[in-house]
């Protein structure tokens, strides 16, 4: 019998996925995001799956020997309001905490929303004052107890909140990460008081430093969990009854899987779950062809996401951004526009404008037929030619050519005063604008070439649009790879069981330390990673990963002494014990980062470095075939190209047309043409041409 590996990523307008058989061969399928059920959605790909197999459905699920998910259920209640409501208890003089904040005005703003200086305001708190309640207790930085909980004190908060009508309970005491004494009680007070109420407490779900970060995650992460619960459990239940065996993986923010009953505690992590599958794909893809330094570009539906990898690694980052949140738990570090396919064009005051609102999947663009009447990214394509109306989504929606021209002419051509052509193309050039300059936030403004990055273009319009984007900034090569439709998906089919452990223990040097391993002991420091290397083993175990499978990543979060915001250095000793020698590398890697972020002779050593947090990354690899056909056209492929205009540069011009199985190993192609595959459209600019490599990916580049 034939075993299959599956990779499922629901997005806001479609729903992707990947079958890989035990030859490597890649199947890749798409269907409508069905938002209020959407494991239809995937089953609607499945089927097809099935169909194109020669078996029935329940035959193929039950040969799924992997099944992995992204998905942004977490994502959009929380954006959307549809989080449980959340008792907050804390420390008594602490119940400020959420309302004073940490930040600016502009956190997870666009640029738009930046420049109305007069409705710039801070964001709504997570957890409103009303219901936050403070208890008498006070533990040290020591982890002592300074003054005891009062547990009359608890159970009236703990009352309280519930008749004002909480839903789940959020505990995060002022130093409970160095002392979980009392966190745990409140936990079995609220069990007697109001067992009906979920409890997260942050000496569990993040016992790091930090009060306001620790506070907020762990509010959001009490208020997702019911949510993420309830959909993950309906979404396996659906597959089981429809064949599958295995339990289904989940995709979390920092690029690893994990089981759904594990994932379920810590539902803040799966927010950016969707998202971080294309870096991992890029990761993976560009190890293959010889690209380490990669720019990642995802143009969904939706939204635009850019992420990196450097050195064959993905970036990450320490934090995770949701909506004007900033969550303090690690992720694969990417940045997002409102910028799809589906971003609706606008004229306000006699200015063009796109995004960030979406059509989403329902209704959707006005060429979809499905009702909507507003202009979008994706009817502008189709307006410009660049779209074929009877090849959408491999001929199964067929566009409607007169709607999108009425759409366009209706709300920006008339409006503006154009022709229909060039309001259409005015809607193109802006977006593609936007995107470049998000890939230059992430670039250049980080300090990095774009020129020294290969462009990995995916996502459903991303083939598209890169020909433009990409060569605006730049880069030597813009690679469309075969999975590009599907990257995300793909991507989370080659990611590994993970588990992250961390815990805050602040330790420092005295000013002017030269022998920084003598202020920061390595046995000490060992003890320390030993105790989280045990537990995330643990856990890994516990999800089904064989032992000596597991590898181990360990990392410090340190700063100077007296400044707030840390970096993350990995110590490259694997599971060894420290040395001396291991702790001053450290700190000269720490000094090499920093003066690389902020410039040349910014470190401060003299005044001491201070290490907050120490972090544990294990992972397992899960099982999956060998890619070896990737892509679906062969060596012997041909047959003539056709021509059809598109309106470029202020004009029409012909453009080559190619189908996914005309192309063939180290066929040249050159712009202006089109190539139309069976789930998406790669267009070569009239200045570029592109080879197709071995895998079947394309790879664009600007000509001499």
């Amino acid at each position: 019998m034939p075993t299959y590996y599956v990779a499922s990523d629901i997005g806001g307008t479609f729903t992707d996925t990947v079958v890989i058989d035990q030859d490597g061969n890649v199947g890749r399928y798409k269907s409508s995001t069905v938002p209020d059920n959407p494991a239809e959605g995937v089953l609607d790909t499945l089927v097809d799956a099935a169909q194109e197999r020669g078996v029935d459905l329940e035959e193929l699920l039950g040969q799924v020997e992997v099944f992995a998910h992204g998905t942004t259920i977490a994502t959009n209640a929380m954006l959307e309001g549809r989080a449980r409501r959340v008792g907050l208890i804390q420390t008594r003089g602490f119940g400020d905490t959420l309302t004073i904040m940490r930040g600016f005005k502009s956190i997870g703003l666009d640029e738009e929303d930046i420049k109305r200086f007069r409705t710039l305001v801070k964001q709504p708190t997570a957890v409103p004052r009303a219901m936050t309640e403070e208890v008498t207790e006070r533990v040290d930085y020591a982890g002592r107890v300074v003054c005891p909980l009062d547990e009359d004190d608890v159970r009236r908060a703990v009352r309280a909140l519930r008749d004002r009508g909480a839903e789940v309970i959020a505990v995060a005491l002022l130093w409970s990460f160095a002392n979980d004494e009392h966190e745990r009680r409140v936990a079995e007070i609220v069990a007697e008081e109001a067992p009906e109420l979920g409890v997260t407490l942050s000496s569990e779900f993040l016992p790091r430093i930090g009060e306001y970060e620790r506070t907020l995650t762990t509010a959001v992460n009490a208020s997702l969990r019911p949510v993420l619960k309830t959909s993950l459990d309906s979404f396996e239940n659906t597959l089981t009854r429809a064949g599958l065996r295995s339990g289904p993986l989940l995709m979390q923010s920092n690029g690893g899987l994990a089981t759904f009953s594990e994932v379920e505690k810590r539902a803040a992590a799966t927010v950016m779950s969707g998202p971080v599958g294309g870096v991992i794909a890029s990761q993976f893809l560009g190890t293959r062809s010889g690209h380490r330094n990669v720019v990642t570009t995802d143009m969904g539906g939706t939204s635009f996401d850019v992420g990196l990898v450097l050195d064959g690694l993905p970036v990450m980052s320490n934090t995770t951004l949701i909506g004007r949140d900033e969550l303090a738990l690690p992720s694969v570090a990417v940045r997002a526009i409102g910028a799809g396919a589906g971003s609706i064009a606008s004229v306000r005051n006699g200015v063009l404008q796109v995004g960030p609102e979406s059509a989403g999947a329902r209704p959707g663009p006005a060429c979809y037929g499905r009702g909507g009447e507003r202009p979008t990214v994706a009817d502008a394509d189709l307006v410009l030619g660049y779209l074929n109306p009877e090849n959408f989504l491999g001929g199964r929606l067929t566009l409607d050519v007169e709607r999108a021209r009425t759409a366009i002419e209706t709300h920006v051509a008339r409006p503006a005063g154009l022709s229909v052509e060039a309001a259409a193309e005015g809607i193109k050039t802006i977006v593609d604008s936007r995107m470049a300059d998000l890939v230059r936030q992430v670039t250049v403004e980080q300090g990095y070439d774009p020129t020294d990055f290969a462009v990995f273009a995916y996502g459903g319009a991303g083939p598209l649009h890169a020909f433009s984007y990409g060569a605006e900034l730049g880069c030597p090569q813009i690679i469309v790879p075969i999975t590009a439709s599907v990257h995300s998906a793909f991507g989370i089919g080659c990611s590994d069981l993970t588990m992250v452990e961390e815990i805050s223990q602040p330790m420092q040097t005295p000013p002017g330390t030269t022998d920084h391993a003598g202020a920061l002991p390595p046995e000490t420091l060992d003890a320390t990673f030993d105790e989280l290397a045990a537990r995330a083993t643990r856990d890994l175990v516990a999800a089904g990963a064989d032992k000596d499978s597991i590898s181990l990543v360990r990392s410090v979060e340190i700063r100077f002494r007296a400044q707030i915001h840390v970096l993350t250095v990995t110590l490259d000793t694997g599971a060894g014990a420290l040395t001396a020698a291991d702790v001053n590398g450290m700190v000269e890697r720490f000094v090499e980062q920093y003066e690389g972020r902020f410039g040349k002779g910014a470190a401060f050593l003299e005044g001491g470095v201070e290490i907050t947090t120490f972090r544990v990354v294990a992972t397992s690899p899960v099982p999956r075939a060998e890619l070896t056909a990737v892509a679906d056209h062969s060596a012997v492929a041909g047959g003539s190209a056709a021509t059809r205009p598109v309106f470029s540069g202020g004009t029409w011009r012909d453009a080559t047309v190619l189908r996914g199985d005309q192309l063939h190993d180290g066929m040249t192609i050159d712009g202006l043409a089109i190539v139309e595959l069976a789930d998406t459209t790669v267009v070569i600019g009239p200045d570029q041409d592109a080879v197709v490599d071995g895998a079947g990916d394309l790879v664009i580049q600007t000509r001499a």
